[in-house]
């Protein structure tokens, strides 16, 4: 098991990594769940799978423990799923001593996260990550939120868990394609952080063994320390943290042009960074480390299911609204390998032509069997 710790203004929580972690996280539970009831929030697919042993696990007593499954998948971030949540707390009379449990993927910790920075203006809560995103990088840092129908996450709410326990053992059961679609924030974070992280990946990578549960815990490890250390430097997104968005200014236009959950997060993800790649190239930044980065990203892009995009459609995704202009965008590139930078005013001619050659590259690649 590895640990590190995210330090805020306010506070600093553990995440822990590794195999099964029942008795890690019946320690903190013991410790957040005192005079209080604990509220458990699951996803459904992970309710189906691994919903009695996960309850079993817990030893909080029964009596002073209640649970409530999430729907999966994207569109479960909604105001309408959200209320179903407010429901069943409200209805349970919760209070600030009660304790809030979320148990899935990004989706989970995103969505219940919010429901317990809002209810009673704020009720602790903890994160059990189950898949690789949340695990690497989703359950961590705090952002919460839902999605509207002008943008992904455009309503939420910086909130901060008591502590994340993300136990990979919950991957075994994960599909092939939500495992590459974990990958990419793990990508991203090799590529922002430095050639080590870089080579690990493509070690990896190179194996062909998804499941190689012990180098993932590693992999997991080095993305999520990378993110705590960013976090702790800036929780609310206003300086360092930005570069967490490596990528994604791309990826957000590319889930809402298609629908969200043609392409899941991650996979969009993929696409994204090489386009960002793609307008770096074209800004100057072709160091050797980026050629080898950009190698990773067609590896991974190889096993995308395959979907039309369309270039009118994400670029007016990506402007959200008739009042947001392309050229106010901010982009995070990489100048190489581990230096990240942000540019702005970016010529759209420019940004049309990168989104235009990952487009194409993905079509071009994309379609493995996932």
């Amino acid at each position: 098991m590895k640990q590190l710790q995210v330090h805020t203004r306010n506070q600093s929580y553990p995440v822990l990594v590794g195999a099964d972690l029942s008795n890690h996280l019946n320690r903190l539970l013991k410790i957040h769940v005192s005079t209080g009831r604990l509220f458990v929030f699951i996803d459904a697919n992970v309710f189906a799978l691994h919903g009695k042993r996960f309850a079993a696990s817990i030893k909080v007593l029964p009596k002073r423990r209640l649970e409530f499954v999430v729907p999966s998948g994207e569109t479960a971030k909604s105001e309408s799923v959200l209320c179903g949540l407010y429901d069943f707390l409200l209805d349970h009379g919760v209070n600030r001593d009660d304790f809030i449990l979320a148990c899935g993927g990004g989706v989970t910790s995103d969505l219940v996260g919010y429901a317990a920075a809002s209810i009673l203006r704020g009720v602790h809560w903890g994160v059990v990550p189950t898949s690789l995103l949340s695990m690497a990088d989703a359950a961590i840092g705090g952002k919460t939120g839902i999605n509207h129908a002008r943008g992904k996450n455009m309503i939420g709410a910086f909130w901060q868990p008591s502590f994340v326990c993300g136990d990979v053992t919950f991957l075994s059961t994960l599909p092939k394609r939500q495992m590459v679609a974990g990958l990419a924030e793990i990508l991203k974070a090799a590529g922002l952080s430095g050639k080590d992280a870089v080579k690990s990946l493509g070690q990896y990578l190179d194996n062909d063994e998804l499941y190689d549960l012990p180098t993932l815990v590693n992999l997991i490890h080095a993305a999520a320390t990378y993110k705590a250390a960013i976090v702790s430097r800036d929780e609310r997104d206003i300086g360092a943290r930005r570069a967490l968005n490596f990528g994604h200014t791309f990826s957000h236009g590319i889930e809402r042009a298609l629908g969200y959950g043609r392409l899941l997060h991650g996979e969009a993800v993929i696409v994204g960074i090489d386009a960002a790649l793609a307008l770096g190239e074209k800004l100057g930044y072709r160091s050797a480390g980026l050629l080898n980065y950009r190698s990773l990203v067609a590896t991974l892009m190889c096993r995308l299911p395959r979907r039309r995009i369309n270039t009118q459609e994400v670029i007016e995704a990506m402007q959200c609204d008739k009042k947001r202009s392309l050229s106010s965008l901010r982009f995070v590139l990489l100048e190489r390998v581990g230096r990240p930078v942000i540019r702005e005013r970016v010529d759209r001619a420019l940004i049309r032509a990168s989104l235009e050659d990952a487009i194409e590259h993905y079509q071009s690649v994309g379609g493995g069997n996932v």
